[in-house]
């Protein structure tokens, strides 16, 4: 029986440095279940994205990421990338060491490493859907996939600072700690979204386009989002205030600011987000630019290991 190619994509920092402490115990515990795997890390940000592009190119049917949400992201862009210039279908898995961790939760993969593991062993895996996005960049226009969540506004502000303050810790305290100290100096901005030929137009704190239903380390913020169903799960928060903003935030840990007189969700396959003001943009935790943006479904475009 012919031997699968895997190669997996190391993050290092992943995690405050959780994927360079990490990767010997996970590339033994990868030996012990009997995998035969090529390994790399990752120099940069966005090398990913060249590694699992050149993976694919060179045969391996297999590309694991051993890190967070961004490094999924990154493996995910490179992989969709050939698949664009018609290459085979590839697996994509992940062991997650890293910030967040928050896609594998809407997958049902196991957050401790040793289990996430033990399920590259199995054979299952799980067509899901990705968000295509077209965006204002610092050279102009480009495009972007994510798989999880994307955000603007307040959030996208907040991942901006979170990706430039130093990577000491994991878990969900860089968020937080920069969440707070993007609310002392943000405001809401004037906000037209153009969805199914319908404008809606309003001041507005953030626009969150869900493919999975949580991220930040840990929030509910999608509760009924679906990763292979087709659909983005949006949602708008209004011209709330700061504190109410704060008293809200342990709602979305649990799912219940749905309910809120200023956050609103719809379903849609496109929606076009522009803004009078800089709208800065995160995809998956990483930040890429502003509005002008239009996001898209693109059902079914990878397969995951689940």
């Amino acid at each position: 029986m012919q031997q699968i190619r895997r190669l997996v994509i190391v993050n290092p920092i992943a995690g405050g440095g959780s994927g360079a402490r990490l990767w010997p115990a996970v590339q033994s515990r990868l030996h012990e279940l009997g995998l035969s795997f090529d390994s790399v890390m990752t120099e940069y940000a966005g090398h990913a994205v060249a590694l699992a592009r050149d993976a694919v190119k060179s045969g391996y049917q297999m590309v694991i990421g051993v890190g967070g949400d961004g490094t999924l992201h990154e493996i995910a862009n490179g992989v969709l990338a050939t698949q664009a210039q018609g290459t085979p279908d590839v697996i994509v898995g992940v062991v997650p060491v890293g910030t967040g961790g928050d896609f594998v939760r809407s997958l049902g993969i196991p957050r401790p490493w040793p289990q996430a593991c033990t399920r590259l062993q199995g054979d299952t895996t799980r067509l899901i859907d990705v968000g295509d996005m077209h965006y204002t960049g610092q050279g102009g226009a480009e495009h972007r996939y994510f798989v999880n969540v994307a955000g603007l506004g307040f959030d996208g502000e907040v991942a901006m600072r979170t990706n430039k303050a130093p990577k000491r810790f994991g878990g969900t305290i860089p968020y937080l700690t920069n969440l707070v100290l993007t609310l002392v100096s943000y405001g809401n901005k004037d906000v037209e979204l153009f969805v199914d030929d319908e404008r809606r137009a309003g001041r507005m704190n953030s626009v969150i386009v869900a493919n999975g239903a949580w991220f930040g380390g840990g929030m509910f913020i999608a509760p009924q989002a679906c990763p292979d169903d087709g659909l983005l799960d949006v949602l708008t928060i209004g011209d709330i205030g700061k504190l109410d903003l704060l008293q809200t935030m342990p709602r979305v840990y649990r799912g219940t600011h749905l309910t809120h007189p200023k956050v609103c969700l719809f379903r849609t396959q496109q929606v076009r987000v522009e803004s009078r003001q800089d709208m800065w943009i995160q995809a998956d935790g990483e930040s890429l630019g502003r509005a002008p943006v239009a996001f898209s479904i693109r059902p079914q475009a990878i397969r995951l290991k689940v």
